[in-house]
């Protein structure tokens, strides 16, 4: 029999999508629009392609589960500029191992917080969720326990009033800032409290900052994790954090990033990578370094967000008074009455595939934290953005959302 307990990873969001509008045609008077997805359409910038055919003849090595020295250059470079108070706290091969993007190291970590404890033990994540928490959860060996992502809290996880019971039983946290689907950002304090937090009831936290590098450039960049343990002292213990280039430089499919943190999760990470996990092939390090080294085309990107994030304001404000930009990330988090039905008649009508807001999340105890909201992502250009958002009026107009 196969492992049952991964049988929870089946209800994914998209998914349900599929299934929700199964049955249900777009409007042919109109284009289709895919508002679902967040896969930056920017483009990978152009310098790469001249960096992987510079280096073709690499792709017949066998890539080592430690960055090669260029790329942990750039990454260490990368770090001094971002999270400049962090500098010192950073040794390249005790504290960083690149990774094929944020989503295998998310999974694995799980596993490197399996027996952490003895007895049953808890993995609190965040909800809503990216369907890679739940997997390392679900290989931490662990129940999960979700932490609600509520409006009265910035969309943030609520650490502060855990019960010490629960604390004591939890191997791993996952939280994500900026936060998606939100946009939230969490504060240095928020930070340096969870940090607190794992240190005293000796659990692992796991900061997903896959967004951290999409922000408004009109506003303060947001803290990271490793900036929040420069804060508290000299040492990155219990903390892990993830960086991904999908993100910040519009390159999903190249699978690169790295992650940070506490010498003994790195050193046991790299072993779990050496013995049967996916080390970053040489051609993507020498890509990616030039990526981490070159804040242009990062600059670019968020001037693109502010851009798309103003159109939809302008569009937005007579019907959401209240209605304000996030201060990360590049989805619009849309407050309406029905999501489901929202998602369904937006498609049938409007040609326009959004995401439920509770298919992103679990349902707990009868509440589902993402009910009554939709997803809808902003990476294409502005005309997409435009006609999006018009035809998003057209049916606010109609009183049905």
């Amino acid at each position: 029999m196969l492992n049952s307990d991964y049988n929870n990873l089946k209800d994914w969001m998209f998914g349900k999508l599929t299934s929700l509008l199964e049955n249900t045609e777009p409007n042919p008077k109109y284009p289709v629009l895919k508002m679902s997805l967040g896969e930056p359409t920017l483009g990978v910038p152009n310098f790469t392609k001249k960096i992987l055919d510079l280096n073709y003849n690499d792709w017949a090595k066998y890539p080592p589960s430690e960055a090669i020295p260029t790329y942990g250059d750039s990454i260490l470079n990368y770090i001094k500029r971002r999270y400049p108070t962090a500098d010192k706290l950073i040794e390249l091969n005790r504290n960083i191992v690149p990774v094929p993007g944020t989503r295998e190291p998310l999974h694995l970590v799980g596993l490197l917080a399996k027996d952490l404890k003895v007895g049953e033990t808890t993995a609190l994540i965040t909800n809503p969720f990216y369907h890679a928490w739940l997997a390392g959860s679900i290989s931490s060996g662990s129940k999960t326990y979700w932490l609600n992502a509520l409006p009265e809290n910035n969309y943030l996880p609520k650490i502060s009033n855990l019960p010490e019971k629960l604390l004591k039983s939890s191997v791993i946290m996952y939280i994500c800032s900026p936060s998606n689907p939100h946009g939230s950002v969490a504060s240095i304090d928020y930070l340096r409290n969870a940090i607190l937090l794992a240190r005293k009831y000796k659990f692992i936290l796991a900061i997903d900052e896959c967004y951290g590098d999409i922000y408004r450039m009109n506003k303060p960049k947001p803290p990271g994790g490793l900036e929040a343990a420069a804060s508290i002292g000299k040492s990155l213990e219990n903390l892990i954090i993830f960086n991904s280039l999908s993100k910040r430089s519009n390159a999903c499919g190249m699978r690169a990033g790295f992650i940070a943190g506490d010498e003994n999760i790195i050193e046991n990470y790299k072993l779990l990578v050496s013995n049967g996990a996916s080390p970053v092939p040489i051609p993507i390090q020498k890509v990616a370094s030039a990526l981490y080294d070159d804040d242009h085309h990062h600059n670019k990107a968020c001037l693109h967000y502010d851009k798309n994030f103003e159109i939809v304001e302008k569009y937005l404000k007579p019907f959401y008074k209240d209605f304000k930009i996030p201060d990360g990330g590049f989805f619009l988090w849309l407050k309406v009455n029905d999501d489901q039905k929202a998602t369904k008649i937006l498609w049938n009508k409007f040609s326009i595939k959004v995401m439920p807001g509770s298919f992103m999340a679990k349902e707990v105890n009868g509440f589902n934290p993402g009910k009554g909201f939709l997803r809808i992502s902003l990476v294409d250009k502005k005309e997409i953005i435009e006609e999006t958002m018009k035809r998003i009026c057209s049916y606010l107009k109609t009183d049905e959302i």
